[in-house]
Order: C-alpha cells, then sequence, then structure tokens
C-alpha cells in the first residue's frame, strides 16, 4: 500500500522486532543485508552491526543456520513487512492458551514503546484490554519533554476499560504531559459532536495527535467478546446492524468495512474519537493486536491507517501472509 505524502516527508523509526539480535543475523545472512544497509534500516551505527553478528556467532545463535526457532519467528516478521508493506513487525510466540495473548502482546507492547520513546516526542495512544495490559509492563523513566494524546474519548463511570486511561497512565510513566479528549466516547447526537470538536480545548487535543509522532492503537471485531461490545462502550445491539452495513472491525471506536472504509451507520457520526484520516496521517502508525477473531479485523485496519509496524503473534501472524486477495 502506497504510504500518504505526510508519512513520506517524515523518516521511520528505526526497525524493531521481538528478538533483534536475531533479526539483525537474519538480514545479513539470510537476506543478504551488507552491514551498511542493516545499519540504516536498524538506526544503529555499523560498528554496532558488527557487533551484534560477532556476539550471534559467539553466543551459537549462528552456525551454520540460525536457531529453527528463531528464525521461523523472523520469517514471519520478515513476510508480514513485504505482505503488508510496513517497516517493521513485532511476532511473539501464540500463547498455548488465549486467555494469556492479551499479555504476550502487552509486554511486546511495552518493549516497543522502551525502545522508541525518547525526549520530545508526542505519542498518540488508544484504549483497550491489550494497550492497558502493556501498562504493567512499561518500564518507568523521566522524559526532559513530550506528551501523551489520547485517540479516544472518556467514559463517565468505568475501571481500566475507560479508553482514555491508558493515555493517562502512558504519560505518569514518563513523566510528561498528557492530553485527553474530555468528552464521552459516544454522544447522542451529532451536532453535538461537532460542537466539541469546535471548543478550543479539544482543537488543542486534535491538533497534537495530528502532529504526533507514534499513533499507537489497537483493532477490534464485530463480536460480543469485543471490548468494545462487552463492556457497553457501545451496544451489543449493533452488532447485528453494523454487520449488515458491512463493518467488520472497530478501529478507535469507528467501524469501518473490509476495506477500510467508514461504514454508513449513525454511530460513527457519534464518536468522539480522533478521525482515522487524521491518524492514518501520523508518521509512525503501530497496531497491536491478535487472535483468530481478529484476522479480518486487522487486515481492514493495516488498509485504513497504512500502519508502519505490526505487533502480533505468531498464529495471527501465518494467517495474515496466507492470506490472497
Amino acid at each position: 500500500m502506497e504510504k500518504n505524502l505526510h508519512q513520506m516527508d517524515t523518516p521511520s523509526l528505526p526497525m524493531v522486532s521481538s528478538n533483534l539480535k536475531i533479526k539483525t543475523a537474519w538480514l545479513y545472512y539470510v537476506e543478504g543485508m551488507t552491514q551498511e544497509q542493516i545499519a540504516e534500516k536498524l538506526g544503529v551505527s555499523r560498528v554496532k552491526v558488527m557487533r551484534t553478528l560477532a556476539a550471534c556467532t559467539e553466543e551459537g545463535i549462528v552456525v551454520t543456520t540460525i536457531n529453527r526457532q528463531a528464525a521461523a519467528q523472523i520469517a514471519l516478521e520478515r513476510a508480514l513487512e513485504s505482505r503488508w508493506g510496513l517497516s517493521a513487525a513485532v511476532v511473539v510466540p501464540t500463547p498455548s492458551s488465549e486467555e494469556h495473548l492479551e499479555t504476550a502482546l502487552g509486554h511486546a507492547v511495552a518493549q516497543y514503546l522502551g525502545a522508541q520513546m525518547a525526549n520530545g516526542m508526542t505519542l498518540a495512544i488508544g484504549g483497550g484490554a491489550t494497550l492497558y495490559t502493556s501498562l504493567k509492563f512499561i518500564e518507568r523513566r523521566k522524559l526532559e519533554s513530550g506528551c501523551v494524546v489520547a485517540l479516544v474519548g472518556s467514559l463517565p463511570h468505568a475501571r481500566w476499560i475507560n479508553p482514555s486511561i491508558v493515555a493517562a497512565r502512558v504519560a505518569e510513566i514518563y513523566g510528561i504531559d498528557s492530553y485527553q479528549i474530555t468528552a464521552p466516547v459516544v454522544v447522542n447526537d451529532p451536532r453535538l459532536r461537532d460542537a466539541l470538536w469546535a471548543q478550543p480545548t479539544l482543537k488543542e487535543v486534535r491538533d497534537k495527535a495530528a502532529r504526533a509522532d507514534i499513533a499507537l492503537l489497537t483493532v477490534g471485531g464485530l463480536t460480543p467478546n469485543a471490548t468494545i461490545f462487552r463492556h457497553g462502550i457501545v451496544s451489543a445491539d449493533l452488532i447485528k446492524p453494523l454487520k449488515a452495513k458491512g463493518a467488520v472491525a472497530n478501529i478507535l471506536c469507528h467501524f469501518v468495512d473490509a476495506e477500510g472504509r467508514l461504514v454508513d451507520h449513525p454511530v460513527n457520526s457519534q464518536v468522539m474519537a480522533m478521525d482515522l484520516d487524521i491518524v492514518a496521517r501520523i508518521p509512525n502508525v503501530v497496531i497491536a493486536a491478535g487472535g483468530a477473531e481478529k484476522i479480518e479485523a486487522i487486515r481492514a485496519a493495516l488498509k485504513v491507517v497504512s500502519a508502519s509496524v505490526l505487533i502480533t503473534d505468531s498464529e495471527t501472524a501465518k494467517a495474515l501472509t496466507a492470506e490472497t486477495e
């Protein structure tokens, strides 16, 4: 998929991986990249690449082949990157029990933020179980500047499922400011939604999101188990009519079809969340999602926001690379 002009003007962040050392070895020994090419792709010096390759040999990661299990994981990352035009993919092993999937993905999200967050950065972030789970794994450190911007409004009465909680907590972990959409996730009249976005304070939040360096979000399907329906953020009674309109995914509480287009349903004009076209123009969009129920939803999300990075599990990765359209 072609990147938009805003994304093309802004350099992508360095490549990430579930295991960057092994990915370095893969790029060099399997794909035949030069050390200079790898250094540019990873955003490090050539000396760093040389030392990593030497360490791979000393530690037995590279003998005549790369460790089979690790190689399979990196092969999936590279297949995803090629299939979906990603700057990077991070694939974690699919847990034996589905109940542990959010924890595995949340840990990978925390590692990504730890590697990428730096002074002066603006992170725009959604909500959901996977991103909330990442909070317990993010290493606390103080940044001198920067901010975190919530991409979704708030719930008047909720605990962890409140979408705005993630932004506030991540900002607190890094000791930087957070900006919130101080309005309900869903309002009852599109005219009210427009009036709220016209408020100077919310216009400021929208402007900051549009200038973000990274957008981090997850994606949900159209099933009763999806967080948005299971916890009543949007009524589960809407699942059937939304499906009738062609919806296959919700992204930041917006409902889209298989091609990533907003479906023609009133709820899409009542959601207090950042517009998807604004998010799509952020130079580094990261999607963290996995599981059999989300495969169609993830595919739609990859189309609508032209993601740079996908964090997912191995079984989901296999499905996403095996599909032909």
